[in-house]
């Protein structure tokens, strides 16, 4: 037994950090999720502290996945160059670490950013609430009036009008 979990551990520490292209492809399954783009979307630009308008902009004019424009901007922030100048470089082959160690980023960072993003985004897609069902209220019969309108008499105050009837 103890063996065993010695080993389970190892292995566990000894896993590599998944890639920046994996990394990409998991937000990406995000984003086709059910209200994904919202999410996806919506979570980049907070991060980035970029208008959702200009992030689209971006998609658009790149062709890029969100995953993919998530990581351009962040080294197109650590390296001061443009996105597009970085995606002028991960379009001539480059692969995202390699434009990362190109241009002295961390890739350990960048790993930790943008998985920490694509987390949230799945925690953020899974914590959506049930869709709203609609369901008819019950109708509650009230009994028929008893012929009087009158309105029912104030209880006593415990005070004397003094009037006797």
């Amino acid at each position: 037994m103890g063996l065993a979990l010695f080993f389970a551990i190892g292995l566990t520490w000894g896993a590599a950090p998944p890639t920046l292209e994996e990394l990409a492809a998991a937000i990406e399954r995000v984003r086709t999720g059910p209200d994904g783009e919202r999410v996806v979307v919506g979570h980049i630009s907070r991060k980035l502290a970029v208008s959702v308008e200009a992030l689209r902009a971006q998609h658009a004019r790149t062709g890029l996945g969100w995953g993919e424009l998530l990581i351009a901007n962040l080294l197109s922030k650590t390296t001061k160059l443009t996105v597009d100048h970085v995606v002028a470089e991960f379009r001539s082959g480059k692969g995202w670490a390699d434009i990362a160690h190109h241009h002295n980023v961390s890739l350990d960072q960048l790993i930790e950013d943008v998985q920490q993003s694509q987390q949230a985004m799945e925690q953020r897609a899974e914590d959506r609430a049930p869709p709203r069902i609609e369901t008819p209220l019950p109708r509650i019969e009230t009994p028929p009036s008893q012929g009087t309108t009158r309105p029912a008499p104030d209880p006593p105050s415990g005070k004397s009008s003094g009037r006797r009837y």
